[in-house]
């Protein structure tokens, strides 16, 4: 006579409702990439959160393999599911050697927010040095800086510098606001002959940092084109980071502050969405490969890195290893810094620097065309 099962408890089946929660979460983040957050933004919030549901999930597994083994299949299932999610926030693959020898026959691209090279103890002049140093020792061909900032002369003139120091001889620099003795903005440098350059049309306004700058680039009659994004940043304000930072975790919650930073949530990701939207149409123009590097601002189970992605390679997904995180700032401590290649280019390795002299860590890749 087969023994009877014995009944789930209260609690257990408790743990049984929430568990399928989750796991209907889950499945719902894994939409977040392929719908517009113009057409229904909630669901951009899910893919934001795709490490916390995927760790609840995890735990419901352990829990249940210690109580009904059975019942860890509900959430393993739903992981199974998205596995390429997994592949897109935690890299598998062979970590890159300290003594890596350089291959001239590659492209280095790198890509850094250098937030104007301020650092948290305001010593912004050793902070420019020791950024100059670490971009020395990568030593990229390409280098795409977000919120570049230089002053018209003297010692602290970063782009003459950049030139002069690193070899970078090219470059192309877009001030997002500019007076007679600085400038802010966005910035392209070469190795080697950038041949024409440009920018694409996302309607920010004056004085915002977010663009989109592109150059042309012929090296050794290799012609490629490199874009560097700096797609809608969130505008978090003070109150929102002490938010973050001392209530949230004391479940000390309130509406307005949850209201105020959800509302800061949804209007960057309608921006992000149109203007993705706007260099992906760009991108279809280019008559050479292409290669799209910089801050998206957006995590890896979003619209925008998946509307590029699509038909791109992700530097990171082919050759990252651990966890991709990009930005160490506050929140979101995700990664949203990104190098996508056309599929002309064999993408060699990838690189996040774990060095913080930024709010963003910054990212090399080997590219070969």
């Amino acid at each position: 006579m087969r023994p009877r099962r014995k009944p789930l408890g209260l609690t257990s089946k408790f743990i049984l409702v929430f568990n399928g929660i989750a796991v209907v979460v889950l499945l719902l983040s894994y939409l977040a990439p392929f719908i517009k957050p113009q057409m229904f933004w909630p669901i951009a919030f899910l893919g934001i959160a795709y490490p916390i549901l995927l760790a609840v999930n995890i735990l419901f597994i352990v829990f249940w393999l210690f109580r009904k083994a059975s019942f860890a299949l509900i959430s393993l299932i739903a992981i199974g599911i998205g596995w390429s999610a997994i592949n897109k926030n935690f890299g598998f693959n062979e970590a890159v050697p300290d003594t890596l020898e350089r291959d001239t026959s590659t492209i280095r691209v790198m890509s850094y927010n250098v937030r104007m090279f301020h650092d948290d103890e305001g010593k912004d002049a050793q902070n420019q040095g020791d950024i100059l140093e670490l971009i020395k020792e990568v030593s990229p061909d390409v280098l795409c800086i977000q919120e570049f900032y230089s002053r018209t002369k003297g010692r602290n003139n970063m782009r003459k510098r950049y030139m002069e120091e690193l070899g970078l001889n090219f470059s192309y620099f877009i001030p997002s606001a500019r007076n007679d003795y600085d400038a802010y903005g966005i910035a392209i440098f070469s190795k080697y002959p950038i041949t024409s350059s440009g920018n694409v049309d996302i309607n920010t306004e004056t004085g915002i940092v977010n663009k989109i700058v592109y150059s042309d680039i012929n090296k050794e009659g290799k012609k490629f084109r490199i874009y560097n994004v700096h797609l809608q940043s969130v505008g978090f304000k003070q109150e929102d980071y002490d938010f973050i930072k001392k209530d949230i975790p004391t479940a000390n919650v309130d509406v307005k502050s949850t209201r105020r930073i959800g509302s800061r949530l949804k209007l960057a990701y309608i921006k992000r969405n149109k203007q993705i939207d706007s260099l992906y149409s760009h991108t279809k123009g280019a008559k050479t490969p292409y290669i799209v590097a910089g801050d998206f601002n957006d995590t890896p189970l979003s619209y925008s890195v998946n509307k590029l992605s699509g038909d791109m390679q992700n530097a990171f997904v082919e050759k990252g290893r651990g966890f991709g995180i990009t930005y160490n700032g506050a929140f979101p401590n995700f990664q949203i810094d990104y190098i996508l290649a056309s599929r002309e280019f064999n993408v060699q390795n990838y690189q996040i620097v774990s060095k913080k002299l930024s709010d963003h860590y910054p990212i090399w890749s080997d590219l070969r065309l």
